[in-house]
């Protein structure tokens, strides 16, 4: 690829700003675009903001006002500076492939299918987490405002001359909806903020603000045999997991507790130095690997400590396991730093296999196994998806006007379902050629009904 700019001259619009005409060689292709000094800088910040400070520096910027003009000679300088930039951006395999890159040139061959969002469902309360089981969605709901969950939490408050607060008196603070289809099947109310779940084999375990953990089996979706509840933490739940007779949780009180739901014991208590903040088992081999706010991973089989390996990424929001490639897939909060770790079981080596950095403030992820791809959502409610091997961004979009709290991706149906502290839960297709017979499915099966209405 080669990229010049031979020419400049005045907007139509506004003969104050300056046009520079670009030619762009590739492939036996030639095309032009026009861009001004403005959209550079754009390009520029959004490069930095993935691919760090190793960005060329544009040529410096000539300040003028409305008796002080820029000279032509300084135009031309500019334009040449300009030109440098693009030979030092052409030298970084990375950045041209981008799709950062490719959209600011234009290119003819770029073949990035844009996402397509088809619903959005809007609730009473931001969502904190979802999961599908068979054909019902279990969503859990919070009350975000802080004004709002200090007001309830007022309200609950039971004072000693003060006779028991019934049921029905009490204002929650969150919810966990079962939906089939456009009806709601059932509501469990929290008079503390539920934080996160988990739905496996007729077991849903809710993590609550309190350190409580709400364990619930149900026959069928419609009808709840038992609801439980574990003082299992002193403090926010982060992560957690049930996998046979165990609960595997972790918190912000710094412990990763396992307990016996039969026996009620728990028997394994391990504090950490940090606060823990997220959790994901993996059955195969009976590790629990947790992250905690300052950046380690640990992986442990039941109480044993397999490994822990400081990531340098300060706190880790999210993590992934690619069971079929032994990695895992960890994100930084304050930086938007992404680290995929090879985890080779026999020797139980730590390989870093590859870093990106994605935008700041990153909350959860997903990954497709077919596309070799990661979904990364962050506090502004941006979606970024990488393409892991290539360490590239391929799209970026921004669905929600909140913080992104779940990221779920369906290989085979090639679909991506966001929720967020701004109360919706979105559908995005990928693939435009499959929209109606998506659709179809989601008819039948009656959550797609749900989501829009």
């Amino acid at each position: 690829m080669e990229i010049l700019i031979k020419n400049h001259y005045p907007s139509l619009d506004n003969e104050k700003v300056i046009l520079y005409e670009i030619e762009i060689y590739n492939e036996d292709k030639l095309w032009r675009i026009e861009k001004r000094f403005k959209q550079f800088k754009q390009l520029n910040l959004r490069l930095r903001e993935y691919f760090g400070n190793n960005i060329p520096q544009l040529p410096k910027q000539t300040f003028t006002t409305f008796i002080v003009k820029k000279t032509e000679q300084q135009i031309i300088e500019r334009r040449k500076g300009l030109e440098d930039y693009f030979k030092q951006i052409l030298k970084n395999e990375q950045i041209v492939n981008s799709i950062i890159f490719k959209e600011f040139i234009q290119s003819p061959s770029s073949t990035i299918s844009k996402l397509q969002l088809d619903s959005v469902k809007t609730f009473e309360l931001g969502l904190r987490d979802f999961n599908f089981y068979e054909d019902a969605i279990f969503l859990l709901l919070a009350e975000m405002n802080p004004l709002s969950r200090a007001s309830r939490n007022f309200h609950n408050l039971k004072f000693p001359w003060q006779e028991d607060i019934t049921t029905t008196n009490l204002k929650p603070l969150g919810y966990l909806d079962c939906f089939i289809g456009p009806q709601m099947i059932w509501r469990k109310k929290y008079n503390s903020q539920p934080i996160c779940m988990s739905v496996i084999n007729n077991n849903i375990l809710v993590g609550l603000d309190n350190g409580i953990i709400n364990h619930l089996q149900f026959k069928s979706k419609k009808h709840l045999l038992e609801s439980n509840e574990y003082q299992q933490h002193n403090a926010r739940i982060m992560g957690l997991q049930i996998y046979g007779d165990n609960i595997y949780s972790v918190s912000k009180d710094q412990r990763y507790k396992v307990m016996n739901i039969k026996k009620k014991d728990i028997f394994i208590d391990i504090h950490h130095k940090n606060e823990l903040t997220c959790l994901k088992y993996n059955e195969a081999n009976d590790y629990s690997i947790i992250g905690d706010r300052g950046g380690i991973i640990y992986a442990y089989n039941q109480a044993s400590l397999i490994f822990s390996l400081d990531t340098k990424l300060q706190f880790i929001r999210d993590l992934i396991i690619q069971k079929s490639k032994n990695n895992i897939i960890a994100i930084g909060f304050q930086t938007g730093q992404a680290i995929v770790l090879n985890i080779l079981d026999k020797e139980i080596q730590k390989q870093e296999a590859t870093q990106f950095k994605n935008k700041i403030k990153s909350r959860c992820i997903a990954q497709s196994h077919l596309r070799d791809e990661v979904y990364i959502g962050n506090q502004e409610g941006f979606v970024t998806v990488w393409d892991v091997q290539k360490k590239i961004p391929i799209y970026e979009i921004k669905l929600h006007n909140g913080p992104i709290t779940k990221i779920v991706w369906n290989d085979e149906e090639e679909v991506l379902y966001t929720s967020s502290k701004d109360k919706t839960l979105k559908i995005t297709y990928f693939n435009k050629n499959k929209r109606e017979t998506l659709i179809q499915i989601y008819r039948q099966s009656g959550i797609h009904q749900n989501i829009n209405q």
